[in-house]
């Protein structure tokens, strides 16, 4: 015969809800409590049974807070999001969706903080890399809400799990993909989201910085001539690739680590030198794809998206109905190497 809650709780000195609310991690419990509970869980390695559980809690809303950015990656992740819904049969599952701009970290650290309050069963991150959202985050963990972060990361949380493309080794498969098209020499330059680390994507500074390391180790002689921010607004990103191109008549490559891949692709037509300027960018949009057949964008790195949108509403349903955490902290989506020829 199994342990019990009962047992867990006679052990404890508390109520057998009091257990239920740890093992579920829920709100309402101590963080002394909690610990003293957890402590007899693990000593008597206790588990819940699986077809109780869910059939206990297939009378139960679930709701979940989608807190995303304003970039060319929202409407994908909210697509994967509604599937990673619907995969979730038998579970009614309620997701409200939060978008602040991308550099509001102030205003994103105030939805972790509204979705606390409102006792949210999870929360979907794509977080803005700041210390007022690290903060954040680790309150919704002291109440034992699982936070995942999607399409990016941030360093020094307690998220529970991070689901997005390995981006340290998309960076080093981009400056190989460069250097041998440009025969491993000549100028390029980098349209990133900014420059400053704080209130940025952390993902997209790896992007950058992997990049720029591997071309100094693999292909000293490609020289990077510019660093544009975009700031992920698409007016600015068409009015510095503009002004870059105007600057630099010799220039062979641009590699975008952001969005704006439509904005760059316009600004290369309008001035006339889509057919000199290689072009090497993230992800398999519509504008992204059609830009790749008319020969303006040479290779992209797929990074599976929607799958980015699916996955954590799983994770989530996973911890809250059968009590498992992922047993990884990065979960990595696959990297395409996608090419003109890809899409005909």
């Amino acid at each position: 015969m199994g342990v019990t809650m009962k047992e867990i709780a006679e052990r404890a000195g508390v109520h057998p809800s009091t257990v239920d609310k740890v093992v579920h991690h829920r709100v309402g419990v101590s963080d002394e409590v909690r610990a003293r509970v957890q402590a007899i869980i693990n000593e008597l390695s206790y588990t819940p049974n699986p077809s109780g559980r869910v059939l206990q809690r297939q009378g139960k809303v679930y709701r979940i807070s989608a807190i995303l950015v304003q970039v060319d990656a929202l409407p994908y992740l909210k697509k994967g999001i509604e599937r990673g819904v619907k995969e979730q049969t038998g579970f009614d599952i309620e997701v409200s969706y939060a978008v602040t701009g991308f550099q509001e970290a102030k205003r994103q650290s105030e939805y972790i903080d509204k979705a606390i309050n409102e006792q949210s069963d999870g929360i979907i991150l794509s977080p803005i890399n700041a210390d007022c959202v690290r903060r954040a985050i680790n309150r919704a963990a002291n109440v034992g809400i699982p936070v995942i972060t999607t399409d990016s990361d941030i360093d020094g949380s307690r998220r529970t799990c991070c689901v997005s493309i390995d981006s340290a080794r998309a960076s080093r498969i981009a400056g190989r993909l460069m250097g041998q098209f440009l025969n491993g020499n000549g100028k390029i330059a980098i349209i990133s989201s900014a420059i400053e680390t704080e209130n940025n994507n952390y993902y997209v500074q790896m992007r950058e910085q992997g990049f720029t390391d591997f071309l100094k180790v693999e292909y000293p002689q490609i020289e990077i001539v510019s660093r544009v921010e975009s700031f992920e607004n698409p007016q600015i990103t068409y009015e510095k690739t503009v002004q870059l191109l105007a600057e630099q008549p010799n220039l062979r490559g641009i590699y975008i680590t952001c969005g704006g891949v439509a904005q760059v692709g316009r600004a290369l037509i309008e001035t006339g030198r889509a057919n000199d300027v290689r072009v090497l960018c993230y992800e398999d949009y519509p504008e992204i794809v059609e830009l790749m057949r008319q020969g303006v964008v040479d290779w992209t790195l797929g990074g599976e998206k929607d799958e980015q949108g699916a996955l954590p509403v799983k994770l989530i349903m996973d911890q809250l109905v059968f009590g498992r955490k992922p047993v990884i902290d990065r979960i990595f989506t696959d990297i395409r190497i996608l090419v003109k020829e890809c899409f005909s």
